[in-house]
């Protein structure tokens, strides 16, 4: 296997997963509305750091941990509970009318996007299972190409969450002004409870 039939597998097992519903996504699509494109990109900027950071621990040898039953029970109660805070906070700023759609209205800082995608990655304990497993896989053979290897497969799965999360994001932006009124309001609510549905999943997976 050549470091571009790599760079290319990366990005295909990457763009399967990332096309899946998820927190990640829920929270792009309801930033999208407000910051519009950049919504993705900044996005998979806080969630290439949390990436990054499992890559490397994968690589000193802590993917048994990771996939362990312990480490699933408690990265899944504790980011299964960040994920229902998230989506009760934003379904009580809807019921108290705190939400208001402006197109033209800036969303949340950049800085607050980055932190999102940190969080929001290190919520999902079938993230870390994923990487445990079919990622810690890829980067074992990947090895073969030396150093050269890992990071091949790392830019080719992070290029593949960042082509879709900004089509999606960009997408929404263009679309937007659809979102006027009620639309804009039921699409939040249907973020904010998806977002609930999969912190509980999340938690009772775990226990």
């Amino acid at each position: 296997m050549s470091l571009w039939e790599l760079f290319f597998m990366a990005f295909g097992v990457g763009l399967s997963g990332a096309m899946m519903p998820g927190p990640l996504l829920t929270v792009d699509i309801a930033e999208a509305t407000r910051k519009g494109f950049w919504t993705g990109p900044i996005l998979i900027g806080g969630h290439a750091i949390a990436e990054l950071v499992v890559v490397v621990a994968l690589a000193v040898g802590l993917s048994e941990l990771l996939a362990s039953k312990t480490a699933f029970t408690v990265i899944g109660v504790v980011g299964g509970a960040a994920l229902v805070v998230m989506g009760g906070m934003m379904l009580y700023d809807i019921i108290r009318g705190r939400l208001s759609f402006d197109p033209n209205q800036p969303g949340a800082k950049s800085g607050l996007l980055i932190g999102k995608g940190i969080t929001t990655s290190l919520s999902n304990p079938y993230w870390f299972v994923w990487w445990a497993t079919i990622g810690s896989a890829f980067l074992t053979k990947s090895l073969a190409h030396g150093p050269a290897g890992p990071v091949v497969f790392y830019v080719g799965h992070i290029m593949s969450d960042l082509v879709w999360y900004s089509f999606v994001s960009f997408m929404i932006a263009i679309g937007k002004k659809l979102l006027v009124g009620k639309p804009y309001y039921i699409l939040i609510s249907l973020c904010a409870l998806f977002l609930l549905y999969l912190g509980v999943k999340f938690i009772v997976d775990a226990v």
